[in-house]
């Protein structure tokens, strides 16, 4: 099962938001207690991990982000994303 949120492989119940081991979301998109982060907390942490690991600009790491949250169950129609 992947994160419907980011897509990240999660494997077991320690993988998923805590508190909720058969949430459709991980742990690092949820907060503390199990509720998926709002969009714009999820944008921003994605972003900063797409230029980390992807050694991207702003600029490229927000265009690649926005596409991939565009394909992510969680978010697919959320209008920050509208194009």
């Amino acid at each position: 099962m992947n994160c419907e949120s980011c897509g990240m492989p999660m494997e077991g119940p320690g993988d998923h938001a805590p508190r909720h081991p058969d949430s459709t979301w991980c742990r690092l998109c949820s907060r503390p207690d199990g509720t998926l982060q709002d969009f714009d907390e999820r944008f921003e942490r994605m972003v900063q991990w797409q230029t980390q690991r992807a050694g991207q600009s702003r600029a490229e790491a927000e265009e690649a982000t926005r596409a991939h949250m565009r394909s992510m169950p969680a978010w697919r129609d959320h209008p920050g994303l509208a194009s």
